[in-house]
């Protein structure tokens, strides 16, 4: 996401699933978020979203909600995220964070029943966009094998929305729940005009997507939304100027500066990075805050 440094709603809410209200780290609606969000206590709030500010009284410190963390809302924060990310690069090398080997779980690596396992070369090749689509089961379109059958509790039926379906003259698919954003609003804490945190809620999705063809190649990010996404209310579309901190082409305007599930250049969108959590159906953001953020967070 390209704008306003962003959150993160952490969510158990299903994939692509009609209007939601993404608002809090639990899910709580906004009316049960205070109007201020600047919280002077000696634990972390148990409801949190992005730019929440909490002062521990028992350190005298202030922390800033990221969206996904409460990290220091200081000079600090810098070191903060540098640790955060050696010790995941440790982890990812097999290491623990202090360095030395991962003893792991024990657990047994799970392998393929002989009768999945196909000699080199002799793989097959789907036709039009069944390579794009591998990651899901043939049921999730194909009910009955051979037919072209939508599972109505399958991934690709929005509830509420006008049932999926298949145009077999134009090979082209319409009312696909995972070619959309679904209405929804977020709600997130930003300085108001006397500096203190205030709750402010934005709409976002609900915008008219292509039907593409399933031979269609190079479809990308506008497959699904506008890149970046310009939709919903005004407040929503600030993030995504590309004038947030700088021009297009600065760090704070690339989608991976505040989404965890994408990258992009140049103010663009070109590679979703997680596609689980891509279409979850909800907003992902988790900024990764930096000292300079702070002369406006």
């Amino acid at each position: 996401m390209m704008g306003v440094a962003a959150f993160l709603i952490v969510s158990a809410y299903g994939y692509m699933h009609g209007p939601l209200e993404a608002v809090a780290k639990n899910l709580v609606g906004k009316n049960e978020l205070p109007l201020r969000g600047k919280l002077r206590q000696p634990v972390a709030p148990k409801n949190a979203v992005f730019g929440m500010i909490y002062i521990n009284t028992r350190d005298n410190r202030e922390y800033i909600f990221d969206g996904a963390q409460w990290v220091p809302h200081d000079y600090t924060v810098d070191e903060f995220y540098r640790q955060q990310e050696s010790a995941q690069l440790q982890i990812a090398k097999g290491l623990s964070p202090s360095g030395a080997p991962d003893a792991g779980t024990g657990a047994q690596p799970q392998f393929l029943p002989a009768g999945e396992v196909l000699p080199p070369g002799n793989c097959g090749t789907g036709t039009g966009a069944h390579d794009k689509h591998g990651a899901f089961e043939c049921q999730v379109c194909h009910y009955v094998g051979g037919v072209l059958c939508f599972d109505v509790n399958g991934p690709a039926v929005s509830p509420g929305n006008p049932l999926p379906s298949f145009d077999a003259t134009a090979k082209t698919c319409s009312n696909i729940a995972c070619h959309g954003v679904p209405a929804g609003t977020f709600s997130y804490y930003f300085p108001g005009g006397d500096g203190e945190p205030v709750l402010n809620t934005v709409t976002y999705g609900g915008n008219t997507v292509p039907t593409p063809s399933w031979y269609a190649t190079g479809l990308g990010c506008g497959a699904c939304h506008p890149n970046p996404p310009r939709n919903g209310s005004s407040g929503s579309n600030v993030w995504h100027s590309g004038y947030h901190a700088g021009g297009p082409t600065t760090a704070p305007n690339q989608c991976q500066f505040c989404h965890p599930d994408a990258s992009g250049t140049g103010g663009l969108g070109t590679t979703i990075t997680n596609p689980t959590l891509h279409a979850n159906g909800i907003v992902n953001v988790q900024a990764t805050f930096r000292s300079t953020c702070f002369g406006c967070h």
